[in-house]
Parts: C-alpha cells; sequence; structure tokens
C-alpha cells in the first residue's frame, strides 16, 4: 500500500461515547457518525479508550473541532490533543505543548517539571518522551529522540517561556506556541533602505558600500575604492574548489555528503531536531538546493553558538578528504586573506568578485567568517609552518647556564653554612660529607624536575 502523509488527528474517548457496555460503539458506526459532518475519512483507529479519526484535511479537521458529530441522538465534542497526554478532561480546555531539547536522558523529570514551574508554567500533564519518525513514511518508530515534551496551560497575553535555560546545570531549549520568532529585519537590496523591500522600492539603485546611487561596489566611482587588490583570494560558486558549493564527496559525523554545503545544511538540521528537512538536505541535487533547504530550519538559540565550530569541522574534513581543496589551500602564503565573496553578509564580504577586490577591507559589508576560518586553516595545517626544534624547547642554552651558576652560589653557601654549623656544634668530616652528598642530590632533583616543566 502507497504510504501518504496524513495530517494530525483528532480524539475521542471512548468513555464519552460508550453509554452502554453491553452494546459496544464498533469504529463502522462511529464511522458512519463522523462521515455525516466529513466526507474525507482516512481511518479510525481504537487504543484501549482512545479513539484515533484521521482526515485528509485540515478543514475537516477544524470542522469535527468545532461543531463535533451526533452519536446516539448526542452531539460528541472531539479533542485537538491527546487527552491522556495533555491531561485535559475536556474538549474546549485549551493547552499548550512544550518541547525541551538539550537535556540528557538521565536528568530526571522531576529538574525539568521544577525548572519549567519556575518560569512560570502550569503543567497539565506528565513529562513524555519525543520518538524518532520515519522521514519518509512519518511513521513512529520505537527509538527516542532525546526531546521530552509536556503540555501547559495557555499562559497570559503577552506572557512565554524563555527559548533557553538551565535545568540540572546544563543549558537547554524550549519551544511552545506563542514565542516571539526571531525575524529578519525588512532591508531593500536595491537602495538599501531599512522600510522596505527590493520588490517595491521607488528609488534609484545604490551601491551597497557607499550608499550612493550610480554605479556599484568596486567601481572607482565608490568612495571607499581601492585601485590596489589586496593580498587576497576571492572565491565563491560551485566551479571554485574552495568554495562550500563544489561538489566533492565528504564524510563527517558519520555521514556521507555531496559538498560541504550539504554537510553543513545537514548538521544545522539535525541539531535543530528537523529530521525531515535533515533527509532532503542529504537527497539534494545540488548544493544551492540544500542551502535552500536548510534556510527553512528553524534553529534554537545554541546553533548561533555553535554554527561557527560546526563549519569549521566540515572545513577541516574537506581539507583532510579533497585533495585539489588541501593543495589549493596550502599553496596560497601565510600572509594571504582568502575571501568568500558572496553576498552572505557573515560568511563572506557581503559583495561580488569586482567589488571584493576593489574596496578596502574595512568598508567590506561582511564579516567573511568564512575566509578567516580557511585562512586559519591554511596557516595552521600548511606543511611548511615554521616549528620550533624539540631540543631548544625543552632546554634552552640559556636556562643551563643559569642553573650552572645558581648551582655554584648555592654550594658555596651551603659550604659556608656547614662550616659555621659544625663549629657551633663540633661536628666531624664525615658529617660535612654526608651533608655534602645529599645536597648534591637534592639540587639534581630540583634541576631536573624544573626543566621537565618548562
Amino acid at each position: 500500500m502507497e504510504n501518504t502523509k496524513m495530517i494530525k488527528p483528532v480524539y475521542l474517548r471512548n468513555r464519552d461515547i460508550q453509554t452502554d457496555k453491553s452494546n459496544p460503539i464498533s469504529d463502522y458506526i462511529l464511522a458512519c457518525a463522523v462521515g455525516t459532518v466529513v466526507s474525507d475519512i482516512k481511518c479510525i483507529q481504537r487504543d484501549r479508550d482512545l479513539w484515533r479519526i484521521y482526515v485528509e484535511s485540515r478543514e475537516s479537521c477544524n470542522l469535527l473541532i468545532s461543531e463535533g458529530f451526533e452519536l446516539q441522538n448526542k452531539t460528541v465534542a472531539v479533542f485537538d490533543n491527546n487527552p491522556f497526554s495533555a491531561g485535559t478532561e475536556k474538549p474546549s480546555e485549551d493547552v499548550v505543548r512544550i518541547t525541551v531539547r538539550g537535556i540528557p536522558l538521565s536528568v530526571d523529570d522531576t529538574c525539568i517539571k521544577n525548572m519549567l514551574e519556575k518560569l512560570g508554567a502550569i503543567l497539565t500533564s506528565d513529562i513524555k518522551y519525543e520518538k524518532i519518525r520515519n522521514p519518509n513514511t512519518f511513521k513512529m518508530t520505537e527509538i527516542l529522540n532525546g526531546n521530552r515534551f509536556v503540555y501547559m496551560k495557555p499562559m497570559e497575553q503577552g506572557k512565554f517561556l524563555p527559548k533557553s535555560s538551565e535545568c540540572a546545570g546544563l543549558k537547554c531549549s524550549i519551544f511552545h506556541k506563542g514565542q516571539p520568532t526571531t525575524k529578519r529585519s525588512i532591508l531593500c537590496t536595491n537602495c538599501w533602505g531599512d522600510d522596505h523591500l527590493r520588490f517595491n522600492c521607488e528609488y534609484e539603485t545604490c551601491c551597497k558600500v557607499c550608499k550612493n546611487p550610480g554605479h556599484s561596489p568596486g567601481d572607482k566611482a565608490c568612495s571607499k575604492y581601492d585601485p590596489s587588490p589586496k593580498d587576497i583570494i576571492a572565491f565563491s560558486g560551485k566551479d571554485d574548489v574552495m568554495s562550500n558549493f563544489y561538489p566533492c564527496d565528504i564524510k563527517i559525523f558519520g555521514i556521507s555528503h555531496a559538498s560541504a554545503e550539504h554537510a553543513f545544511q545537514y548538521s544545522k538540521a539535525m541539531r535543530s531536531g528537523d529530521l525531515i528537512r535533515a533527509s532532503s538536505v542529504r537527497n539534494a541535487a545540488t548544493a544551492l538546493e540544500a542551502k535552500r533547504i536548510g534556510a527553512q530550519v528553524t534553529v534554537p538559540d545554541h546553533w548561533i553558538q555553535q554554527r561557527e565550530d560546526i563549519m569549521r569541522k566540515v572545513l577541516e574534513a574537506k581539507f583532510d578528504q579533497v585533495i585539489e581543496f588541501r593543495d589549493k589551500i596550502s599553496a596560497t602564503g601565510s600572509s594571504t586573506l582568502l575571501v568568500e565573496a558572496a553576498f552572505d553578509d557573515y560568511w563572506g564580504s557581503g559583495l561580488d568578485k569586482k567589488g571584493t577586490m576593489y574596496t578596502g577591507m574595512k568598508a567590506w559589508p561582511g564579516k567573511n567568517t568564512m575566509g578567516q576560518i580557511l585562512t586559519d586553516i591554511g596557516r595552521s595545517r600548511r606543511p611548511n609552518a615554521p616549528q620550533r626544534k624539540q631540543s631548544d624547547e625543552n632546554h634552552p642554552s640559556y636556562y643551563i647556564c643559569l642553573n650552572e651558576i645558581v648551582f655554584s652560589l648555592y654550594t658555596y653557601i651551603f659550604i659556608f653554612s656547614i662550616i659555621c654549623i659544625s663549629n657551633i656544634l663540633k661536628m666531624s668530616n664525615i658529617h660535612y660529607i654526608f651533608f655534602f652528598l645529599f645536597y648534591c642530590y637534592y639540587y639534581k632533583y630540583l634541576n631536573v624536575s624544573s626543566c621537565e616543566m618548562i
């Protein structure tokens, strides 16, 4: 049978529809009753005291929730959420689902409950565990994905739980309906105004660097024009081996990918708990398609702190596994700066190749984070990088000379002290020898230990 994606079901409690235990309600009777309201029933399933009703459209689902249906001369109301999971007694009782991510399974549920209650949540259910769904069939497996969820009563208008908190000394992410979303600020890429978008811009095209009309970044008319290209290498596009869009086989975190962009976007989706888009990224035909799918992922707050480290790991894996990439990086000079000439203001320079090459570095609108990571990898992993000699590192000559001087000085002081003490205590010559040997051994031990610590 062909697998089709079904929307979230509505729910019934058998106790609410079963009035006569001697005459149980069958799935056929229930289907006939529900069929008087909606015509696209896909499945009716009973699980002990719970009935699940699957329909093919969200409109039918909403109709059942709002109107219910007639059964044995009685209007039956349906639940939007599983009443046994949400802890609700009436279909009209509104609840909000909370998902908590980033907490190890070893942390007790009580810690999570206490954290949420301190943040102002009024919980209506126990802590539940999410399971992994097959991204193709959407069937639930028996394998946990580490996320936990619980239901709470809706919070007051304007109040919501924070997206991140600490539980048992660990940072975690919290998600629920009603939390404010972080949206990009409005910016026109034609005139660079911040009160409209490009498609409805009525102004003349302006330079992204100097914001003046009549020219583009890198043109001589730009006030930030630099006629002397710096010691940089600008790269972009799928045909440049240094670009993440360049097709190549990379294996990282145990998974093989068709490009560095595939690897990065897959990691982002997985760390955001979006298994469906993670699967779509892996199957994307091109790096550009993978990037577009990844842009649809709703990322948690902790991803912002992790993304540079993940990108570095991806690029280091590419350096180790892609010969052309390694050779090109290794061939760059120690003073050369690598720049991604892309319109991405975080990973790239924010400009195209011409604009990047003929605009002063300080005027680049982008941070060039990608280029900085590549430059660091090139400098740290270049074969001819200068290294200090092992002998000089462990035993500097100045330290050896200083040790000899200090040893001589300490010896004279020690002998003088022993002579003075012996005259006072009237000690024999054998004591001189004993103390001197003890002193030589003790100083040698100090000398060797101090050398090992340097």
